[in-house]
């Protein structure tokens, strides 16, 4: 079924908003546009929202570069593919409902951890563990930005969105693989992509007038939101599934 152009128009205005908030904030846009695109169509979930992750990507890197480190990067890919391993596994005989019950409830835990007197700061074993959280909730339940947030949420802006744009890119292109290898994302899929691809541009590029206001002592309460947000979604959508 082909998109009419009022859904066309609705996911365009979804697919800018969600941009707005990752370029904004680092990630976000699966989390505030997945759910309502999913019902729009459901070809436009996970394909070319995967796509249209991997173009802001690279835009949101380039223009935060000062802030990537490499090596920290480095260690949180280390634990995706376990991450992304495991999930699959253990979608092969758990429910969703558990699923979705157990991560967004260790999401909320990440939170209230942050909100208490331990400080978590991006070491090497934060990062591989939090990669491999990343990686198990992306592949599981689409939603795989907060743990990487929860390790940086105490540093400069352009650091948060430099290596959180740096993972995401990684991932979204493994993961675009691994459907295009499938046979979920193909002629279709890349003609849906293409179509909201300005759309995004548009968002991210107006994301540009948030950052100041974002990062002028805002972006931890801003980021503990949505991954409060995002856990309790994930809680949610569960609780539907029964």
């Amino acid at each position: 079924m082909e998109l009419s152009l009022l859904q066309l128009l609705l996911a365009s205005l979804l697919v800018a908003f969600g941009c707005f908030i990752q370029g904004a904030l680092g990630f976000g846009l699966a989390l505030a546009v997945a759910p309502l695109l999913f019902l729009i169509h459901p070809d436009l979930v996970p394909g070319p929202v995967l796509f249209l992750a991997m173009v802001i990507s690279v835009i949101i890197l380039w223009r935060n570069r000062a802030g990537l480190a490499i090596g920290e990067m480095g260690s949180a890919l280390l634990g995706r593919v376990p991450g992304m391993l495991l999930a699959l596994w253990v979608l092969s005989f758990a429910t969703s409902t558990l699923l979705s019950l157990i991560l967004g409830g260790a999401v909320l835990l990440g939170v209230a951890a942050s909100l208490s007197r331990w400080h978590i700061t991006p070491t090497r074993n934060t990062l591989i563990t939090a990669g491999l959280l990343s990686g198990f909730m992306g592949t599981s339940t689409s939603i795989g930005g907060p743990p990487m947030a929860l390790v940086y949420q105490n540093a400069r802006g352009d650091q948060v969105r430099a290596n959180l744009g740096g993972f995401f890119l990684v991932g979204t292109v493994m993961s675009l693989a691994g459907l295009t290898l499938l046979g979920h994302y193909g002629h279709h899929e890349l003609l849906l992509s293409l179509a909201l691809t300005p759309a995004a541009l548009a968002g991210l590029a107006l994301s540009r007038h948030a950052i100041g206001w974002v990062d002028a002592g805002r972006l931890r309460p801003a980021l503990l939101a949505l991954c409060t947000l995002s856990g309790v979604a994930v809680i949610i959508d569960g609780l539907l599934a029964l």
